[in-house]
């Protein structure tokens, strides 16, 4: 804007007789004559200057003109960002979305694993817990069960489950096996 408009400071300091002394007393008639050609030279270089500041000035069609332009502008970059935050809103939804089902499946996966837990504790329990488990030491195993079923003892006899009794260090495991 400084391009089309001067303040009066800047024309002061402009002429040919800036940098000169002020003028020294003189007859009034010779005073007069050189105060009307200083003024009318100042009157030449005041129109000139406003005749170059108005071809510089902006006219109102070309300051409503520059004005729907940027205007137009504007609202082009507008709906550019709307766009942009029209995707990324589509995105962030989808990143919900998918945040709820993932938090959804860890729970379950903990509940599941949890239960699993739970399970086997109380098989353990439910196991150490029964009564009628047989404990046998010093006698050798195919006998007994020989003697109990009163048959032969079959080669391959299913158990829940057995736990072996701490024996002496050093002694045979093979005959006489603790069965709990």
């Amino acid at each position: 804007m400084d391009d089309y408009v001067s303040t009066p400071a800047d024309l002061r300091g402009t002429g040919p007789a800036a940098n000169l002394a002020p003028a020294s007393p003189r007859t009034e008639s010779a005073g007069v004559s050189s105060e009307e050609g200083d003024r009318s030279n100042a009157l030449s270089l005041i129109r000139q200057e406003l005749t170059r500041i108005s071809a510089r000035m902006l006219t109102k069609v070309d300051s409503s003109g520059l004005l729907q332009e940027f205007r137009t502008a504007v609202r082009e970059e507008i709906s550019a960002i709307r766009s942009d935050l029209s995707a990324v809103e589509v995105r962030v939804d989808a990143l919900e979305t998918e945040a709820q089902h993932r938090a959804a499946e860890i729970a379950a996966t903990r509940q599941g694993n949890l239960l699993l837990t739970l399970r086997r504790q109380v098989e353990e329990l439910e196991n150490r817990s029964r009564r009628q488990n047989i404990r046998i030491r010093g006698l050798p195993a195919q006998a007994l069960f020989r003697h109990i079923l009163g048959r032969e003892c079959p080669a391959d006899i299913q158990f829940d489950r057995i736990h072996r009794a701490l024996g002496n260090p050093g002694t045979s495991c093979v005959a006489y096996t603790p069965i709990a």
